[in-house]
């Protein structure tokens, strides 16, 4: 069954209730109860629903299918008289003659034409949108759900759970149950199991979760002491507790990296759990940019063997990022990441990693750290014939910190300099301070640890990553870094000078590097371990000289460029200025 005919059976259902003034998300709501009223009369005869070509009443089929839901463990959050309330008798009488004329040939097309309806319908509105449907294939393909007890955890995995149409047994544990997964647990016969995380739960062959992402949520440590976790990390932990065989949970990419979730990375990694990891692209769930991973875990794992790292969003061309639909509506997207899980080999986009590698990186399961970009490769080849040396061991590093105002008799003001206070050629301009901070005691002392000096390189360490200065000779004695910065200090008599690293740290290669590097979802930061260990390149003084020379160059042209605007400014002032 095509999707366009899919979408033709439910027209009628949609049409009717719009026409009576009724929210996209209650039209869902109850669509998927009528479909599911349809489905289950002619499918499921032991749950005694009414035949809808006897107009019993919307009232008595909701009531019968709220008892099945019951008897199943769940229970309904919708009345069962809303559509009678609400509607005139004559649509009453129309929905139930659409309901009895429906009729799919298989579950998955009826699970694909509600999900489709949700996935449209309720896209582009507030609340929690349903998981993707091509999103939802994929996660029952990698869960290898044919002939397994499958448990689907938490709400947005109802869809994942009706699509595993081969297995074995089929359990939705999840204290929230709205309409759409109500319907779903009916026409699957799914049993209901309410359980909150961190009880203990029920268990299965397969567990298919998609905690509520970047929730935070409290779990007991190892001591019974209680303390905040995000729930998709929570959700991780549980899924393997709770699995016998595998488990996919779609997490967000800070479970990956986060210092608060080091042991669960860990423990899994060490205990042989993780099988692939997935970096999504942003716009694969609908409603948000951020991109999320699939972690898949296998508890039938050959000892020490690699993990597979897979980064899909190298399968959305950058051009087509922003002028193409998003990868959740793209099916040619979804079809180039099966083919590529399918290959189970090294290449652009995947590759296998040994523990010892992970362990390397501090048990960091980002993808980006294990899958090198563009710029990561060339950085490795210009080793190849260069002398390379890593930052840490050329310079001196200090990371600034945050500081409060604090008044006292040892007191001092300083000039905070901030990324608004770097010009387009990489300069700190100050006409007034932008910030000025009086502090006093052990705040003076580590303010004066963050003094500029002429020479030093600052870098931007989180937001807008990779911004670098070159701090001048105009340098006051009470500039002091901002805590967004890293300042980088040429050791003297050292092998590198500060012009050449800041070029170097400054050109597109560098930036790009540290882009491809960068830990964090929402807000980037580069790991202070990241930039010690960055790679570069010490040439000749004389060939460091050559670059500084073109260095001054490109100030002279930056100077010229200011010249100019201030001579555009003055002309345009001339005649008619207030």
């Amino acid at each position: 069954m095509s999707s366009t005919e899919r979408n033709r059976m439910l027209s009628p259902l949609m049409d009717a209730l719009i026409g009576q003034g009724l929210k996209n998300d209650v039209i869902v709501q109850h669509v998927s109860l009528l479909v599911a009223w349809a489905w289950c009369f002619r499918h499921r005869p032991e749950l005694g629903l009414p035949d809808p070509k006897d107009r019993p009443g919307i009232t008595v089929a909701m009531q019968t299918m709220r008892k099945a839901l019951e008897a199943a463990g769940g229970s309904s959050n919708v009345a069962s008289d809303f559509l009678e309330m609400n509607c005139t008798g004559r649509t009453v009488q129309d929905l139930q003659d659409i309901v009895a004329t429906l009729e799919w040939p298989d579950v998955e097309s009826l699970v694909t034409a509600i999900a489709s309806l949700a996935e449209h319908a309720l896209g582009q509105h507030a609340g929690q949108p349903p998981l993707p449907l091509e999103l939802a294939k994929l996660m029952v393909r990698l869960g290898q759900t044919t002939g397994q007890r499958v448990l689907a955890a938490y709400p947005m995995s109802d869809l994942p759970m009706a699509l595993a149409d081969e297995a074995a047994e089929r359990t939705y544990a999840s204290t929230l149950q709205p309409a759409l997964s109500e319907a779903l647990v009916l026409i699957c016969d799914a049993v209901v199991a309410a359980q909150d995380h961190g009880t203990q739960g029920p268990h299965a062959d397969v567990v298919l979760s998609v905690p509520p992402m970047g929730a935070k949520v409290s779990s007991a440590t190892s001591a019974g002491k209680p303390r905040s976790r995000r729930s998709d990390a929570v959700g991780l932990q549980e899924a393997w507790e709770r699995s016998t065989s595998r488990s996919v949970v779609l997490v967000l990419g800070s479970t990956l990296f986060e210092t608060t979730e080091y042991g669960l990375r860990e423990g899994l990694v060490r205990d042989n759990a993780i099988d692939m990891i997935i970096q999504l692209p942003g716009q694969a769930l609908l409603n948000t940019n951020v991109p999320p991973v699939l972690v898949v875990l296998d508890h039938q794992r050959e000892p020490k063997a690699p993990i597979s790292f897979v980064d899909a969003s190298r399968l959305v061309p950058e051009n087509a990022r922003q002028r193409s639909k998003p990868p959740h509506r793209s099916t040619e997207f979804w079809t180039d990441l099966t083919k590529l899980l399918d290959q189970e080999v090294d290449g652009q986009a995947s590759r296998l990693v040994t523990v010892a590698e992970i362990e390397s990186n501090d048990f960091d399961l980002s993808v980006n750290r294990y899958i090198r970009g563009d710029a990561t490769q060339k950085i490795t080849d210009l080793g190849k014939s260069h002398e390379m040396h890593r930052l840490a061991d050329i310079t001196t590093s200090i990371r600034a910190q945050t500081l409060k105002g604090e008044e006292g008799e040892d007191g001092k003001r300083f000039i905070e300099i901030g990324g608004r206070d770097i010009d387009a050629s990489g300069q700190i301009h100050i006409e007034e301070p932008r910030k000025q901070l009086q502090v006093a005691g052990r705040a003076r002392k580590r303010a004066e640890q963050q003094l500029l000096r002429p020479g030093d390189v600052l870098l931007i360490s989180k937001g807008s990553i990779g911004r670098v200065a070159l701090v001048g000779d105009d340098c006051g004695d009470d500039w002091m870094a901002g805590q967004v910065f890293l300042i980088i200090r040429t050791q003297e008599r050292g092998v590198v000078k500060p012009e050449y690293l800041y070029r170097y740290l400054a050109s597109p290669m560098v930036q790009q590097y540290l882009s491809e590097i960068a830990s964090g979802t929402g807000i980037p930061i580069l790991k202070s371990n990241d930039i010690k260990n960055l790679p570069v390149p010490i040439p000749s003084l004389e060939e460091q000289e050559r670059v500084i020379s073109v260095h001054r160059q490109i100030m002279e042209e930056y100077e010229a460029i200011r010249t100019h605007q201030a001579q555009i400014e003055e002309l345009s002032q001339r005649h008619w200025a207030i």
